[in-house]
């Protein structure tokens, strides 16, 4: 079973031969031949996500935009229908008040910030996951911590109500010595399971070396772990994402 995270990248106008355009073949294939059984999607807008619905019907889409008015940049997450039960989900504010749209903290950027949850049942194992789709901030690292703090609470309320197998990945805009990455590794719940991953995000092949996305795993689910890579195909300049896809394997 593969799980991917991806910053697909808004639509920017300045992206040249790496605009969403020229991007969409390149990430049709990539999807068609790997098959993954779930991804969570950031920087996902309204033109992206119809492109995505409609090029996979065999996906389930789940996910939300982040603004007050619920439109413009959000979360994603694709379940394939042949594969897992989508058994629920929502998605909340990393905010003191995670249920009014569009709220964030004080020291923050302007953006505001979301996290979608689904809970899934693998059609064959019956083993059931939660999936936390998040993006955190760009330019506070207080904010990402009080942002991780929201979903590290919401996670353990989840876990109160049944077992299951917890996944939290994303774009966490911070890199491993980082004070949120540090307060996340802390954890003894979960575990990082791409430590061997050291570049994420490179800005169409400009960056080198930055590594500002992950994923975790409940920690009894590490030894299932097969591989763990990133899709970092580049035809003729043009990449899937300015960042690095990252994908693990699960063996059930």
């Amino acid at each position: 079973m593969k799980i991917v995270t991806w910053n697909l990248r808004c639509l920017w106008s300045g992206d040249g031969i790496n605009a969403f355009l020229h991007r969409a073949g390149m990430i049709y294939e990539k999807i068609d031949k790997e098959k993954p059984e779930l991804i969570a999607f950031q920087e996902v807008v309204a033109e992206s996500l119809a492109f995505l619905r409609k090029i996979f019907p065999e996906y389930i889409f789940f996910g939300q935009m982040r603004s007050e008015n619920y439109d413009g940049e959000g979360l994603c997450i694709a379940i394939r229908k042949d594969a897992f039960d989508f058994l629920g989900g929502e998605t909340f504010w990393l905010s003191p008040t995670p249920y009014i749209a569009g709220t964030r903290f004080k020291k923050q950027s302007n953006c505001p910030r979301i996290c979608v949850y689904t809970l899934v049942r693998h059609k064959t194992t019956g083993q059931c996951f939660r999936i936390y789709n998040i993006h955190l901030d760009h330019e506070s690292d207080e904010a990402r911590q009080f942002g991780l703090q929201c979903v590290i609470k919401y996670m353990e309320q989840q876990a109160e109500k049944q077992e299951a197998c917890d996944v939290l990945l994303g774009d966490f805009n911070a890199e491993p010595e980082s004070g949120v990455m540090q307060m996340q590794n802390e954890r003894k719940e979960w575990i990082e399971v791409t430590t061997s991953i050291t570049e994420t995000f490179h800005g169409f092949g400009k960056v080198h070396n930055c590594k500002i996305d992950y994923i975790f795993l409940s920690r009894a689910f590490k030894q299932k772990i097969v591989s763990e890579c990133t899709w970092t195909d580049c035809h003729e300049g043009i990449y899937l994402s300015d960042h690095y896809p990252v994908c693990i394997e699960l063996e059930l």
